[in-house]
């Protein structure tokens, strides 16, 4: 019995060890994953379906896909989409390194998209108007923007 334990508390402990070694270098380390490729999005039909929202007078839903189609616009031109552990301002610090984007544009614009997607009151018509002329003067500068390296 005594060789037994002898044998198995140290294959055991090995083992663990090893998980811990291969869950650190997957979750900290981002090893052993899958490169994120941005996928293409059909950004005319995105723009009536805001539209269609707006229309309906559901201006918390067409601000939050503005705001979603800004990141995919902004996700293929830097080649890199919001990580599953970022937030929409991590995700913007990140692309205002990367693009010349007007960062308080940015920012008011993601302002109201975290208060259309988070806060419990109706977003009203002001609203809705003032966060889709800021994403309809970002359109063409993210695609007519060169990607800067970041410093």
């Amino acid at each position: 019995m005594q060789a037994l334990i002898d044998i198995v508390l140290p294959a055991v402990a090995l083992l663990g060890a090893i998980i811990v070694v291969m869950l650190y270098l997957y979750l900290v380390k981002g090893w052993f994953r899958r490169s994120i490729v941005p996928t293409a999005f059909d950004s005319p039909s995105k723009l009536r379906n805001i539209k269609k929202l707006a229309d309906a007078g559901k201006y918390s839903a067409a601000i939050a896909l503005a705001y979603r189609t800004f990141e995919q616009m902004c996700g293929a031109k830097i080649r890199s989409e919001r990580l599953s552990s970022e937030t929409a301002r991590e995700y913007v610090e990140r692309v205002l390194k990367m693009l010349p984007l007007d960062s308080a544009a940015v920012e008011n614009f993601a302002g109201f998209y975290e208060e259309a997607r988070f806060s419990r009151h109706d977003i009203d018509r002001a609203t809705y108007e003032a966060a889709i002329r800021i994403f309809t003067d970002l359109y063409p500068k993210i695609e007519g923007s060169q990607i800067s390296t970041p410093v």
